[in-house]
């Protein structure tokens, strides 16, 4: 029998707003030091280090409460608030950055990893769009956030789940390799 659970996100987590303007500047950057994720860094779930900011240590130290955990989860505040990233073991202590919530799974009755792929699902997606605030801009908040419905199986159902859509990325993203050299190889045959 798969008996699934109907709650919101907030129920299940702690979600937080990244630093304000106040605590961190733009000449807190630096050269090299620990990532800052901010909206534009938060792609397809995942974190992209392009063109990602760094503070020092010692900002680092002081922004301690926005450092992030592996199962985390990043949000973009604002603009593209459908979009997130979830923290893996290679972004395992990077700072949750200002334009950023940050959401942490609070229990162990889900797979964080499995509300990251369903927070991804189109619906999902949609439903934050047309809740987020502003006119101009759309804008989300930790109530909104907290809001977002959720559902998920039973914890062994969570974890074949996502087993399964890992091996799609690992294959989607091979295929997008694959088909990134395409044009490469053609001009080598010619």
């Amino acid at each position: 029998m798969n008996k699934w659970t109907y709650t919101t996100l907030g129920k299940i987590s702690e979600i937080i707003t990244g630093p304000f303007g106040s605590q961190l500047h733009q000449s807190d950057y630096v050269e090299q030091g620990i990532p800052v994720v901010m909206p534009q860094d938060i792609d397809n779930r995942k974190v992209n280090y392009a063109s990602i900011n760094y503070v020092s240590n010692e900002d680092a130290i002081r922004l301690e409460r926005y450092k992030t955990i592996i199962n985390d989860i990043l949000y973009a505040r604002r603009g593209d608030v459908e979009k997130h990233a979830f923290i893996k073991e290679k972004d395992n202590g990077v700072l949750c950055g200002t334009g950023c919530l940050r959401v942490r799974i609070t229990t162990s009755e889900v797979e964080p990893e499995f509300i990251s792929f369903f927070l991804n699902r189109e619906e999902t997606r949609k439903w934050l769009v047309t809740h987020a605030v502003g006119t101009n801009m759309p804008n989300l908040n930790t109530d909104i956030l907290s809001d977002v419905p959720i559902a998920y199986p039973l914890l062994e159902e969570q974890r074949k789940t996502v087993q399964v859509l890992n091996r799609l990325d690992e294959k989607i993203a091979l295929n997008s390799v694959v088909n990134d050299n395409l044009p490469h190889q053609s001009l080598m045959v010619a």
